[in-house]
């Protein structure tokens, strides 16, 4: 039952300041997708959330529900993290239930999302409409046990504990060619897929591409050698994991489509692809007249659709893969691809005018590594692209002739010995007295969280193009209610700006996705003016501030694993008065190691608590735990509006800190493996150690995962030395992928004295 506070937030301001707030962290959506015309249950990851938070999902198609509720949190523990992975910073996100309709003519695609509560806003989310039917895996602990599927699928998962492997199993005919293709970047995971392919003799068939299909993190391909079973194998090769590292696999025997040429082509044209990768060879596509850049699209390749290819729209002549038998005057587009010779294209160009060569390739999906060449008619070099940093950037090249002429331009792969058809490229020659005067916005943040009663400062950038050096005015659309801005001007010639926000003490809570706008204007004629406008969107939310605050002195103890440890904490209230809720944080310093806390209820006015973390009796020894709180409050605005605040922090102060001791219970099995036979009975020995002053009767029982089926025990009672379970085994019981815990209990004074033992059950052979 949630905690509430019976005042209201207007006393609370008036005498805490500076105020905090701690806004959502989103993680991850799982599923991250579905197929089109489909209702999609789905879990979203966060941190700092109570109860409930809205949700938006970006972009036509998408129905997304606005009140997501949280729900109970799958968690595996898996291997144990080794020093210094233990050490580094871990989220413990929670679940938040919801489901996406999505229509049946929603465009494929990405769609962006946001969630939000009263402490603010936070982006980083994903979701992608798809075409070909879908799958979820169902998650269990243990060893991987392949999933069936029919093709052509798309598969949802997640590596999650660490070292985790998914297995997706599938028929294919002799000579059937089946294409594997894995996304985590588009949908912001963290995993780095390993892809494999094992036969049906349990032989690796086939890995990952060196190059991967553009727009997959992965990709594998195989024809297989005969008719049979196929397995999906997918990890990470680091070893990680995790509950975001999510992934979508589609695995499909339709057309695939690994390349087009050319990259790209005029605006509101008809473009003829010609298209390499698996059941392709030919397409035409219309280019839109309202995209300019980048445009995604699948391809109809015999009624059925490919995957999405990524072509550049642009608006000027375009030329190749033939060479003109005469000069071009940019501005001009050349489409060509490096082979075993260099690709030279002639431009006639001007003395004294700036020209700018911008060359499109690995932004495109191609693999080349690209470097532009300028020669004179004499055949001397006058301009070269020095290659940065990045080797994987596309270069630019700006160039002013000290004469009029004739000049050629190369494009050259980079690294000796990489050439061939698939690697293309797009290169655009323009001038600055071709180039239209304009500019972009770009904002380092999706979302702005303002306090009430505090400031929030938004950088926003201009790219400036054409010449454009006047002032751009940048304005905001509607903000919430009681938020302010500062009027932003980006100076003439200058690139930088900063919207500043301010919010009142008593704002509306909202977070509203609005447009920031920026506006200037050239000069065409001495009489004559154009508008110049540019459009990036940003989240803006008013967050209630937590005034409470949990404080406590830096303490470190030792105590015994198995058992539970206490620290005594102290609550700065600041004028709140009410009931707090503290629980485990969901942003913790360390790994947890598998500590545990029951809630601790802080009644109203209280200011001090004693939090208890419950040790697991396989800590490391000698390991440093450190476990960080968190505390929830309801505060109340005068018109009745109830809002869930949070503070949490992994301040060394704030943090329980405890180094792990032997157990005073030990539990050891006279055989950790057994084999076992379906319907017959299963008798486990043991033994129990105690420490000195230990006594008691001891409870020893089998803890079963979930996703076990025809085992049953009962617990027994111990009071000496050694016992034994007995196991019922059905005739329909497992899988056994996994070990079982058998756990001993001991109550000492009212409190758990615990220590386990793995046990491995093997099917008899």
């Amino acid at each position: 039952m949630p905690v509430r506070y019976l005042g209201t937030i207007v006393g609370l301001l008036a005498v805490f300041s500076p105020l905090s707030a701690a806004p959502p962290v989103a993680s991850f959506v799982y599923p991250a997708g579905g197929q089109r015309g489909t209702t999609v249950p789905i879990r979203v990851g966060a941190l700092f959330i109570h109860q409930t938070c809205q949700f938006h999902l970006d972009g036509k198609g998408v129905t997304p529900s606005q009140l997501l509720r949280r729900g109970p949190t799958l968690w595996f523990e898996g291997p144990v993290v080794p020093l210094p992975e233990s050490q580094q910073a871990e989220d413990y996100p929670a679940n938040l239930l919801g489901e996406v309709k999505i229509a049946a003519d929603a465009p494929t695609g990405v769609r962006r999302g946001w969630i939000s509560t009263s402490e603010g806003a936070a982006s980083g989310l994903a979701f992608v409409v798809g075409e070909l039917p879908e799958v979820v895996e169902k998650e269990m602990d243990g060893d991987p046990i392949p999933v069936p599927v029919t093709l052509p699928i798309t598969a949802n998962g997640r590596v999650f504990p660490r070292e985790d492997v998914d297995l997706w199993e599938f028929p294919a005919k002799k000579g059937q060619s089946v294409s594997l293709l894995a996304t985590t970047s588009a949908i912001d995971s963290p995993l780095v897929p390993k892809l494999e392919v094992i036969d049906p003799t349990g032989r690796i068939l086939a890995e990952e591409d060196v190059r991967p299909v553009p727009g997959y993190d992965a990709s594998a391909r195989f024809v297989a050698p005969a008719e049979g079973i196929y397995r999906a194998r997918i990890s990470d090769p680091r070893g990680k994991g995790g509950p975001n590292y999510v992934y979508r696999l589609t695995i499909t025997a339709g057309p695939v489509v690994d390349r087009t040429f050319p990259l790209g082509g005029r605006r509101g044209q008809p473009l003829s692809l010609q298209l390499s990768g698996q059941s392709v060879a030919t397409a035409i596509v219309v280019l839109p007249n309202e995209v300019s850049g980048e445009f995604r699209t699948p391809l109809s390749i015999a009624g059925l659709s490919t995957n999405d290819v990524v072509l550049d729209v642009d608006d000027v002549p375009e030329f190749g893969p033939t060479i003109p038998a005469q000069p071009v005057a940019p501005p001009a587009v050349f489409n060509g691809t490096v082979g075993t010779a260099e690709s030279p294209w002639s431009l006639s160009l001007k003395k004294g005018e700036n020209y700018t060569f911008a060359l499109k390739a690995r932004q495109l999906g191609s693999p080349l590594c690209g470097v532009i060449a300028v020669v004179d008619a004499s055949g001397t070099e006058v301009a070269r692209s020095t290659p940065t940093a990045d080797a994987t950037a596309d270069p630019t090249l700006s160039f002013k002739p000290a004469a009029d002429g004739v000049f050629t331009v190369r494009v050259i792969e980079r690294f000796r010995g990489r050439d061939g058809p698939e690697f293309a490229y797009r290169l655009k020659v323009s001038s600055s007295e071709t180039t239209v005067a304009g500019f972009t916005l770009t904002l380092p943040v999706e979302v702005a969280n303002v306090p009430r009663g505090g400031n929030a400062n938004i950088k926003v950038k201009a790219v400036r193009t054409g010449g454009f050096t006047g002032p751009i005015t940048v304005a905001l659309g509607e903000l919430p209610v009681g938020v302010t801005a500062v009027p932003t001007v980006i100076a003439a010639g200058q690139t930088d700006g900063t919207i500043k926000l301010s919010a009142e003490a008593t704002a509306k809570v909202a977070a509203i996705s609005l447009a920031v706008a920026g506006t200037g204007s050239v000069r065409t004629t001495v009489f004559q003016k154009r508008e110049l406008q540019a459009k990036e969107n940003l989240v803006v939310a008013v967050a209630v501030p937590a005034p409470f605050k949990v404080t406590g002195e830096y303490t470190m103890a030792a105590a015994p694993r198995g058992q539970v440890y206490r620290r005594k904490y102290t609550v700065e209230r600041n004028g709140f008065e009410g009931p707090l809720e503290v629980r485990l944080a969901e942003r913790q310093a360390r790994h947890l190691q598998g500590v545990t806390a029951p809630v601790v209820i802080l009644p109203a006015g209280q200011n001090e608590f004693t939090f208890t973390a419950n040790l697991p009796p396989w800590m490391e020894l000698g390991r440093t735990c450190r476990v960080c709180v968190m505390a929830v409050g309801i505060v109340k605005d005068p018109d009745g509006t109830e809002h869930a605040v949070t503070f949490s922090s992994v301040d060394q102060n704030q943090q329980l800190i405890v180094v792990a001791e032997p157990g005073r219970l030990d539990v050891e099995l006279a055989n950790p493996v057994v084999s076992i036979s379906p319907g017959t009975t299963l008798t486990v020995p043991f033994r129990l150690s105690r420490a000195k002053g230990l006594e008691g009767p001891v409870r020893v029982e089998l803890l079963l995962p979930a996703h076990w089926r025809g085992v049953s025990t009962m617990p027994v009672m111990v009071n000496g030395e050694v016992g034994e379970l007995a196991v019922q085994i059905g005739k329909a019981s497992g899988p056994f992928n996994m070990p079982v815990t058998i756990r001993a209990t001991l109550l000492d004074g009212g409190e758990p004295v615990i220590a386990e033992a793995k046990l491995e059950i093997l099917p008899a052979r």
